[in-house]
């Protein structure tokens, strides 16, 4: 099967310019989701080049990494914000639009319902049991590829001055000395930390950090340290009462796997 998707690529390069001449005020945050996409998509295929599944679920991978953040200029313009709290669930509303857009039609069966089923679950903090394991290489891949580049749009965003944009870090406090023991303690376990747990610009860079635990390919985990991003941002806690241990276990596990 051809895994090229030129045709969905440009199709969704031109979803995103109609839904930007919809906003009346700053569309640069649509404009971030836009790259972000094709950032996404590029560390799919690397993924996908190195763990080489069959050819019709590499293409359902790659049009999910495509279409994974579809909802999030919708999500804009009614909201302006990108937390699905505060808003509505990016995932499954993404779902929808392909559904209403009719983008899968021409698609085999058994590979839509990967694509929808990727896009509707990417967001969740962990896949429900029974998810097929076609399903689960498709979801996995996404969310490995999404949770790259977030670290390299947070990592470029927080190592620019202060005040730092809301959308971007969630309108979460940059406040010193305040401190997410939930989070804290989620390093320490090695586990993932869960945005619900957030209470600080800190608190997100720990979150940041303990995605290394949650890498499911080797390349994704080699790409984390290799890029530099979660290093970068680990580096930039304070080294102190609060932070220190889980700053210190952090950078301990990404300097082992180097």
């Amino acid at each position: 099967m051809d895994i090229d998707i030129t045709e969905h690529e440009e199709w969704f390069l031109s979803y995103v310019d109609q839904e930007m001449e919809k906003e009346e005020n700053d569309c640069s945050p649509m404009e971030l989701k836009r790259q972000h996409t094709f950032k996404v998509l590029a560390n799919a295929r690397r993924m996908v080049e190195s763990e080489r599944p069959q050819p019709w679920l590499a293409r359902a991978t790659l049009l999910a990494a495509l279409y994974h953040d579809v909802a999030r200029f919708e999500q804009y313009l009614q909201y302006h914000t990108f937390r699905d709290r505060e808003s509505l669930n990016h995932g499954r509303y993404g779902m929808r639009i392909l559904k209403e857009e009719k983008r899968l039609n021409g698609e085999p069966r058994k590979l839509a319902h990967v694509v929808l089923a990727a896009v509707a679950l990417h967001n969740t903090f962990a896949l429900p049991k029974g998810v097929p394991d076609d399903t689960a290489f498709a979801v996995h891949v996404v969310r490995d590829a999404d949770k790259l580049d977030i670290l390299r749009v947070l990592d470029e965003h927080l190592s620019k001055p202060g005040p730092y944009s809301p959308t971007v870090v969630l309108k979460l406090p940059d406040t010193p000395g305040r401190c997410g023991g939930k989070v804290i303690a989620a390093a320490l376990e090695r586990r993932i930390a869960a945005y619900a747990d957030l209470t600080c610009v800190n608190d997100f860079r720990v979150l940041l950090g303990t995605w290394f635990f949650d890498m499911h390919f080797v390349e994704s985990r080699r790409q984390f340290v290799a890029d530099g991003h979660g290093l970068h941002l680990l580096k930039g806690l304070p080294d102190d009462k609060n932070y220190g241990e889980a700053r210190a276990l952090l950078l301990a596990e990404l300097e082992k796997f180097a």
